[in-house]
This record gives C-alpha cells, sequence and structure tokens, in this order.
C-alpha cells in the first residue's frame, strides 16, 4: 500500500515530455512483430498491417495479449471493423518484410503483403508462414489510451516454428538479430 505523503508528493510533479519518454522507452527491446488484420471482404486485397513492438502477453488461461494500436493508422479501422487481429512475430531473416509495414512505407499499402508466405488464419487476419510465431486472435475488448487504442483480444490459434533462431529484436533505433 502506498503511503500517504508519496502520493501528495506526486502531485507536484508533472509527467515528463514525449521526447524524455521515447529516449527511455528505446532502451526497452522489444519483439518486433507485424499485427494484420482483415477489412471483412475475406480476400488478401483487403488485408492490412503495420509493424508494431506495443504488445504483451495478458495471461495464459485464457491465452490473451494485448497490442496497442494508433488510432490514425488504417490497419486501426479494420482492427475495430472487422474484430480479428493477428501477432506475427518475426527473425532475422524477415527483417525486410517488416520494412514493407513500418512507418517509413517503402511500399504501397496494397503491394505490402507481395513479400512472404502470407495465409489466411481461421479469423480471417493474415498469417506470415516464416514469421517464428503467429498468434490468430479475436478482439474481446477495446480501451482507449490517449492516441491509441488497446486491443484485448483471445488467442483462438498459434503456429510456432520448431526451429526458433535469431528473433528479430528492436533496441536504441536499430534491428538487432
Amino acid at each position: 500500500m502506498m503511503k500517504a505523503g508519496v502520493v501528495s508528493n506526486l502531485a507536484a510533479y508533472e509527467a515528463t515530455t514525449p521526447e524524455a519518454f521515447r529516449h527511455g522507452m528505446r532502451r526497452l527491446a522489444g519483439a518486433c512483430t507485424i499485427i494484420t488484420s482483415a477489412n471483412g471482404s475475406g480476400a488478401s486485397e483487403g488485408w492490412v498491417g503495420l509493424a508494431a513492438t506495443a504488445l504483451s502477453s495478458v495471461t495464459a488461461d485464457p491465452p490473451r495479449l494485448l497490442v496497442c494500436v494508433n488510432r490514425n493508422v488504417w490497419a486501426h479501422k479494420a482492427i475495430t471493423a472487422s474484430g480479428v487481429l493477428a501477432v506475427n512475430v518475426l527473425g532475422k531473416a524477415q527483417e525486410s518484410i517488416l520494412g514493407r509495414f513500418s512507418g517509413a512505407g517503402i511500399c504501397a499499402p496494397e503491394e505490402k503483403f507481395h513479400v512472404g508466405n502470407w495465409r489466411t488464419g481461421v479469423t480471417g487476419a493474415p498469417l506470415l508462414g516464416e514469421a517464428l510465431v503467429s498468434f490468430d486472435c479475436a478482439v474481446t475488448e477495446t480501451i482507449a489510451a490517449s492516441t491509441h487504442d488497446i486491443f484485448l483480444a483471445d488467442v483462438l490459434e498459434v503456429h510456432a516454428q520448431d526451429n526458433v533462431v535469431d528473433p528479430l529484436i528492436y533496441f536504441n533505433g536499430t534491428f538487432l538479430g
């Protein structure tokens, strides 16, 4: 339990700056993922995706993840409309695929899925066959958090590679693997 004096002292402090926060978060290594969804058409032309490191396991029973997505990206609209998403965790060998889904956007949105072995998961979301692991999920709850939404998603299927080597990690602005 927190002491009353601590709480009253915290009121005198303002939140850190976004720049200082981003600088600090660069010191937190994160798995590189491609979050995908489908706009409901059932065809690969309706697939959307974005590169992300803002996700976490919530519980194992039931299997549940949380995924944070900026409301301004097109994939957010598809996730909200369809209620499904997939988390594709990448290895070093998929770094070039990740670039297609990053904010830098090295290709047009309709070309993102032209590289890699993509298939449709049980939810309709795209799964990358070469991913270290793919989690196919149904969104169960959405929580507003400033510029982002936190999607709580139940994992319906897990597709994992047996020979896991060289995960792709993002640390201090650099990809490691």
